[in-house]
């Protein structure tokens, strides 16, 4: 799954509700090279719209965020997800995910969440809330503390900074919403095209 999320690194953080707009949406990224979705469960039909994904988009890596309950992740592995995020964890989430045999990011920002994880043997984390816990410049400062992790940051991640994120070894990927902030499609395909010329530079 690091290998996936290194081959198209920018992950849009997708709030949906409306099956139709997500597939449009999910179309117009997964055109531009951007195959790593991640849909937040916040809405009532979250489910619906990445179960329609799933079907329509099948090469796309699409997985689920804002786990925060145990039988959630049962209910995105059924449905087909690939990858499940959630904004933090609990040792309960962690062996609920290994049961389940679903590739679980966990969310992390302080040094006492990242050794928690780190032994429950986690070394791919989220870092949540990316700008708010220190930005990328606290991320330098954990590659030297925590040489073995490596990280998804998300969270108040923009054009401006994102490449700032992804120029450090400890980064695998990054999520983001602002490509979608507006859900109008042709500022959402400009946006995706701008980030796809960033990453070839």
């Amino acid at each position: 799954m690091i290998e996936i999320f290194k081959k198209s690194p920018v992950i849009p953080v997708l709030t949906l509700n409306d099956i139709n707009q997500a597939l449009k949406i999910a179309e117009v990224l997964v055109e531009q090279g951007l195959n790593n979705l991640e849909i937040t469960l916040r809405t009532p039909n979250a489910l619906k719209c990445i179960q329609a994904m799933i079907k329509k988009f099948p090469s796309a890596n699409i997985g689920a965020g804002t786990i925060v309950h145990t039988e959630q992740l049962k209910q995105v592995k059924d449905i087909g997800c690939n990858f499940a995020v959630s904004p933090g964890f609990t040792k309960k989430l962690v062996n609920e995910a290994k049961s389940l045999n679903i590739f679980y990011l966990p969310g992390a920002s302080t040094p006492s969440e990242i050794i928690q994880l780190l032994e429950l043997d986690i070394k791919f984390q989220k870092f949540f809330h990316a700008q708010n816990a220190g930005g990328y410049k606290m991320l330098q400062t954990y590659a030297n503390i925590f040489p073995d992790v490596q990280f998804c940051p998300t969270g108040g991640i923009s054009p401006v900074n994102f490449t700032d994120y992804l120029s450090l070894n400890n980064v695998v990927c990054l999520g983001g919403s602002w490509m979608v902030s507006n859900m109008d499609y042709p500022k959402i395909k400009n946006a995706a095209q701008l980030i796809m010329r960033r990453l070839r530079i």
